[in-house]
């Protein structure tokens, strides 16, 4: 029975292999994690733009319908004013998002 495998040195070098491991799949797990916050913001901010974009689109096309429905006005009609003054804020955020995105991609 000279043949006879000796478990215990192995099972040291086998402990320490694994534990190595176990540290090494922590750090790629947090890096990953860091990654993962980072994407979701990015595609959230691209999300909201997307739906500003959306909303912007629809104001246009309410403001044309208002405006073809008043005659064509000389001077903006109270509906008409809002429709506008919620196109422009929609600028706005629109510009901050745009800020936001391109500060991000940095």
């Amino acid at each position: 029975m000279s043949g006879q495998y000796d478990f215990k040195k192995e099972w040291e070098k086998t402990r320490d292999q694994l534990a190595k491991f176990s540290r090494e799949a922590a750090k790629v797990a947090k890096k990953g994690e860091k990654e993962l916050v980072k994407f979701s913001r990015r595609s959230k901010l691209h999300i909201d733009a997307t739906a500003i974009s959306l909303k912007k689109e629809h104001l246009y096309y309410l403001i044309g319908k208002e405006y073809t429905k008043e005659g064509m006005p000389a001077e903006p009609t109270p509906k008409l004013s809002k429709l506008i003054n919620d196109l422009k804020k929609a600028d706005r955020d629109q510009q901050a998002l745009d800020r936001k995105l391109k500060q991000k991609e940095k």
